[in-house]
């Protein structure tokens, strides 16, 4: 069904429902404690395009069922979650898929690092029921920016891509305190040099080298041979800031799922909102390192979000491939079976 309603957390406890066709339908609105959750609340009947529904107190994560007159019956979740110290922790439920299915609510999430994740943070995703965690950051980050610890018994896997762009790899590897400064300097060591290139090309070339080179290509495979896995789930995927390195992890898992290109672009996009204040006050600090306009705009491109950054990698994997799924097959060596167990698993 397209023009589904979308899900907003607008303040504690309350939520805005809006979609954006032109046709008012009926919808009955109820309240549930899990995306399995067979005694949901009733809340309330509107014929509203734009609805806000409060909900608390809670000690839950919520999730509600739609019901329309035509028998049409949908859940929902919000996108992006409320964890405290992070900007871009996300579901990747709820999108249409092949055949009619959608992808489950609440079983594959995407995220920033959790290094900045509060004691309330914490206690939050321990209510999401985590089971496994694939990091994708180098030995250096994960060394500067170590992962608070939400449980004992999840499972974590570093599986570095190692696809960095070369400044990008040089601020890594410097100390907590001096990357920022130590990447200008890389930048204006290439200017001086000559050897400067276009930004955007730059992470351009980074996103077709996901699909291309050889250890971004052994990481993404044993993601997909994780998540595939019956115990796995729910599986959190995330690098340091949830953009680049996520974001094509989850273009895989919600490609296989034969999630549409328009909602895989979607689905990346919401990094922008999420990072803009974050992106704000990165830029002030950059300014205060450097006044070269040049160099803060080739600064700016590591930390935007574009579609076209994402959509350079399909576009790479569907001109050679045909399809993500074909692409996974033939290069990354996922089997047909696996493909089969990860829509049984993910979709309903």
């Amino acid at each position: 069904m397209s023009n589904k309603y979308e899900l907003t957390h607008v303040k504690k406890n309350e939520f805005l429902f809006e979609k954006d066709d032109s046709a008012e339908q009926e919808v009955e609105v109820y309240l549930k404690k899990s995306p399995a959750d067979q005694q949901p609340e009733f809340l309330l009947k509107t014929s509203k395009k734009s609805f806000s529904i409060h909900v608390g107190p809670i000690d839950y994560r919520p999730y509600f069922l739609l019901k329309f007159a035509d028998d049409l019956a949908y859940t929902i979740g919000e996108r992006t979650l409320p964890v405290d110290g992070m900007n871009n922790f996300r579901d990747m439920g709820g999108y249409e898929a092949e055949n009619g299915k959608t992808v489950k609510w609440g079983m594959l999430y995407r995220s920033d690092h959790i290094y900045n994740a509060t004691d309330a943070g914490v206690a939050y995703l321990k209510k999401l029921n985590i089971h496994t965690i694939i990091d994708y950051r180098s030995d250096e980050e994960i060394e500067k920016y170590p992962n608070k610890t939400i449980d004992e018994a999840i499972k974590t896997y570093q599986l570095d891509p190692a696809a960095h762009a070369a400044e990008l790899s040089a601020q890594f590897t410097a100390s907590k305190e001096n990357e920022d400064i130590h990447l200008i300097n890389t930048i204006i060591e290439q200017k001086e040099k000559g050897i400067f290139v276009n930004q955007a090309d730059v992470v351009l070339e980074q996103y077709r080298t996901f699909a291309n080179k050889a250890n971004s290509k052994e990481a993404f495979a044993q993601m997909l041979r994780i998540t595939a896995s019956p115990d796995a789930a729910a599986v959190l995927q995330h690098c340091r800031g949830g953009k680049d390195r996520t974001g094509f992890g989850a273009m895989l898992i919600l490609g296989i799922l034969g999630v549409k290109k328009e909602d895989l672009l979607k689905d990346y996009m919401f990094t922008e909102e999420n990072r803009r204040e974050r992106n704000r006050v990165k830029m002030d600090g950059y300014k205060k390192l450097t006044d070269d306009k040049e160099v803060l705009e080739h600064l700016y491109s590591f930390i935007d979000t574009r579609s076209e950054f994402i959509a350079t990698s399909i576009d790479t994997i569907i001109a050679k491939y045909g399809s993500i799924e074909k692409y996974v097959m033939e290069e990354l060596g996922i089997t047909r079976n696996l493909i089969d167990s990860m829509k049984d698993m993910y979709l309903e």
